[in-house]
């Protein structure tokens, strides 16, 4: 398409409404680029009769927050046909065309971009073919260019409004020709042109071009159906934001091939949706608009598109996300609650250069405030102030040094009423060892306390199924605890019933084998075993150790060291027959050294004499053993492999006795 421009300014005269006429006008191109962020004054001016339907006529301070906010332009809808006379020529009230040009220069008063259009003209959409109807919507257009000739060129005309009814060759016709009437008195006023049914991306791209050297191309998108328009499902998955990308990216094509710049008259998400979603949806829609060169123009109703409080001055933070955000400002990543009363934020920040970042959080009633100043380069805060038993809402402000800031879109997480956590017997009493573990009878308490999985659901859903750790059915022999990763945890409370030294048989199952995990019990350090392969999920395996246990009451940890993945069934618990008598005193007492030759050397803190020292295999095997040795024992490297023994020394009436590990 053949574009001409007009560079000059030549100023003829000032006209009655006080607005210098100009025979320069600005390119569509040259438009768009300034008028980046916009809002409709919707449900005001196009009801029958202004004040019909849920809002209040049109006041002029309504301009003064649209400009104070941040706006560009605003979208006017208007509704001609209960203000025109019905039979030829067509008058339209002068009362009701005072009151329209009265706000439209209330926004072209503040240097605002003003389009202004014909909205919903049922009759016009429904009985196109007949002649009449056609004269008296020719007849409108025609007062409507008279009357505002002299405006300047921030007042963009919008031809029709979604003409849903209309073919698209019957849309293409009226096109054309309302376009010719428009330019017997504006020559080089800028024209919104959209295509047929609700005007949507599709229907512009199939649209014909009017020879025009002044047009702005619109569509309108409520997507994703039915989430943006009625609110039900959700928004935010990789999927829809590509599907919406799409979208944007076959205009902006469209626009490219045909050197026609966007305008995005209506975009918008229900109030019921979802809090999450619905921000999502709307900082996805400012992003995409920003990123392809389009101005947006969001839906505002005062209703269930709400944006401006009208009535209390006031705004929804809808308004932020469109005036402070853009595909440059930060965006949260993950907000959840992690601990008890602890809450993390996590985003990342975009591409401008900043001095520092800061969280902001707000109540259910409550306006955002700050609670953190951060540095440039964070991108993660713990907040441990969070307020309980209700939806906590954050945002992160990202501050340039020009003193402007980006803003992310905001946020919710619910924390609920702290519960201090209890750990309890699952059987209603500590396991019996000797005995059976089974592995789903971990400890009552929660995540953090008796378990720790980093999904918070139990997959599987049997046994326990309001508890994280992901707990499978054997078939209908029981049940095992699988799909556990490196780092995730569960205790158990025992109660060992005699000291000694017990052998643990780890029944599990795996398919390739090398899963390894730990068992902590008591005070004892940690023994890691690996698994060999089963190859089932179900048939298992046993692999063995052997430890000194002490009686009473104690916790084993059983904690998942390394992949591949495998499902534990149980633990037995076996009682050795090598006897261990109690003694108070144990290993802060007994020193055991190996020293450079690999001798093991045995001392007492305490007493210098020894009644008996013996070195003990895993086994219960007694390896060495000596009788009134002296002060040091050394036993001599060439009586012991390496490996885990226990020393036992006798000192008078007491008996000790330490875990090593021999090398």
């Amino acid at each position: 398409m053949k574009v001409h421009i007009l560079k000059g300014l030549i100023v003829l005269g000032c006209c009655a409404t006080g607005f210098l006429k100009v025979t320069a006008q600005l390119s569509p191109q040259d438009a768009v680029a300034q008028m980046k962020r916009g809002i409709n004054l919707g449900n005001t001016l196009e009801p029958p009769y202004e004040n019909a339907w849920n809002n209040p006529p049109a006041e002029e301070i309504y301009f003064d927050l649209y400009k104070e906010a941040g706006f560009d332009v605003v979208r006017i809808p208007v509704k001609w046909d209960t203000h025109t006379g019905e039979n030829s020529p067509y008058k339209v009230d002068e009362t009701w065309m005072d009151r329209v040009e009265e706000v439209v220069d209330w926004g072209l008063s503040r240097d605002l971009f003003v389009v202004m259009n014909a909205h919903h003209e049922e009759w016009i959409k429904e009985d196109y073919e007949n002649p009449a109807k056609r004269d008296r919507f020719d007849s409108i257009w025609s007062q409507i260019s008279t009357r505002f000739s002299n405006k300047p060129e921030k007042l963009i005309f919008e031809i029709i409004n979604e003409p849903y009814g209309l073919t698209r060759i019957q849309n293409d016709e009226l096109h054309e020709r309302v376009l010719s009437i428009i330019r017997k008195t504006n020559p080089v006023r800028n024209v919104i042109i959209q295509g047929h049914n609700w005007g949507g991306s599709e229907e512009l791209i199939q649209m014909r071009i009017p020879e025009d050297n002044h047009l702005i191309g619109s569509f309108h998108s409520y997507d994703p159906w039915p989430f943006g328009l009625e609110g039900t499902g959700s928004f935010g998955s990789d999927y829809q934001l590509q599907v919406l990308d799409q979208k944007f990216a076959g205009v902006k094509a469209w626009s490219g091939e045909h050197s026609i710049p966007i305008f995005l008259g209506e975009f918008g998400c229900n109030r019921s949706a979802e809090y999450n979603s619905r921000m999502k949806h709307y900082r996805a829609y400012v992003d995409l608009s920003l990123s392809y060169g389009f101005t947006f123009c969001a839906w505002d109703d005062g209703g269930s598109f709400r944006i401006l409080l009208r009535s209390l001055r006031a705004w929804d933070e809808v308004k932020d996300i469109l005036i402070h955000s853009g595909p440059d400002a930060p965006t949260i990543t993950m907000l959840s609650v992690v601990q008890d009363t602890l809450i993390s934020i996590q985003w990342h920040t975009g591409a401008y250069i900043h001095d520092s970042t800061s969280v902001e959080r707000r109540s259910m009633t409550g306006t955002f405030t700050p609670i953190a100043v951060l540095p440039a380069d964070s991108s993660i805060y713990l907040d441990h102030t969070a307020l309980q038993g209700q939806y906590n809402y954050y945002r992160i402000i990202s501050h340039l040094p020009n003193g402007e800031m980006w803003q992310s879109h905001p946020l919710r997480v619910y924390l609920a009423e702290y519960q201090p956590k209890i750990r309890a017997y699952f059987l209603g009493e500590p396991i019996h060892v000797p005995g059976i573990v089974e592995a789903e009878d971990f400890d009552k308490g929660g995540e953090g306390l008796t378990y720790h999985d980093m999904d918070p659901q139990n997959i599987a859903g049997a046994y326990r199924p309001d508890e994280g750790v992901d707990i499978y059915e054997r078939n209908g022999t029981g049940y095992h605890v699988g799909n556990a990763l490196p780092g995730e945890w569960c205790e158990y409370s025992l109660q060992v019933e005699q000291e000694g030294i017990y052998t643990l048989d780890v029944q599990a199952a795996s398919m390739e084998g090398g899963g390894q995990l730990a068992i902590q019990i008591g005070e004892n350090p940690p023994d890691t075993i690996t698994l060999p392969a089963t190859y089932s999920w179900l048939e298992t395996g046993i692999t063995s150790l052997t430890l000194s246990l002490s009686s009473g009451e104690q916790i084993m940890r059983i904690t998942v060291v390394d992949l591949p993945l495998f499902n534990l069934d149980k633990i037995v618990f076996t009682l050795n027959t090598m006897e261990i008598p109690a003694s108070s005193e144990r290993i802060q007492d007994l020193c055991v050294m190996q020293d450079p030759s690999g001798d093991l050397l045995v001392m007492h803190a305490r007493s210098s004499t020894f009644r008996r020292v013996a070195l003990i295999s895993m086994s219960g095997s007694i390896v060495a053993s000596f009788a009134k040795p002296d002060a040091v024992v050394r036993i001599p490297s060439t009586m012991f492999f390496p490996g885990i023994y226990l020393v036992r020394a006798e000192c008078g009436s007491l008996i000790h006795h330490k875990k090593i590990m021999i090398h």
